[in-house]
């Protein structure tokens, strides 16, 4: 199953350099007619294309809506996450997360990963403390260890 989490992929005709600090890209969007600028992920910028492709619509109609419904004091790009994972968990169904892949146990692995560490650690006190370990290897707590 790939990965939920895409990689490194940016958004086409992102203008973002790999010498900037930053994760996010930032884009200019009329709100209500208001000019302003909005820095999100590459991968919000993708969804929120995808979301402006099925309603027939720009990020600007998508921007204005969220900004008449988002909560006084919440800032427009996380009410615009928030709306996001709203509508498409909205239109979430079973046929929709099988289709996906979900619920084919794609954290079963590291739970197991973590089982196996906790039983080594019950097993090794040893391993609980390593800077004990490190300060003195025979176990002793009256001084240092060997120097």
């Amino acid at each position: 199953m790939a990965s939920a989490l895409p990689g490194p992929a940016l958004v086409s005709g992102d203008d973002s350099r790999p010498e900037k600090h930053s994760a996010l890209v930032m884009r200019n969007i009329s709100v209500r007619g208001r000019r302003t600028s909005i820095r999100l992920e590459p991968l919000i910028w993708n969804i929120l294309s995808e979301i402006c492709h099925r309603e027939f619509c720009t990020p600007h109609d998508v921007c204005s809506y969220v900004v008449e419904r988002k909560p006084p004091g919440a800032s427009l790009t996380s009410s615009l996450r928030v709306f996001i994972l709203d509508y498409f968990h909205k239109s979430s169904n079973e046929d929709g997360h099988r289709a996906a892949g979900h619920g084919q146990g794609m954290f079963i692995s590291q739970q197991q990963e973590r089982r196996e560490m906790r039983a080594i650690k019950a097993d090794r006190p040893e391993l609980r403390f390593p800077n004990d370990l490190q300060r003195n290897p025979q176990g002793d707590k009256s001084g240092p260890g060997p120097a």
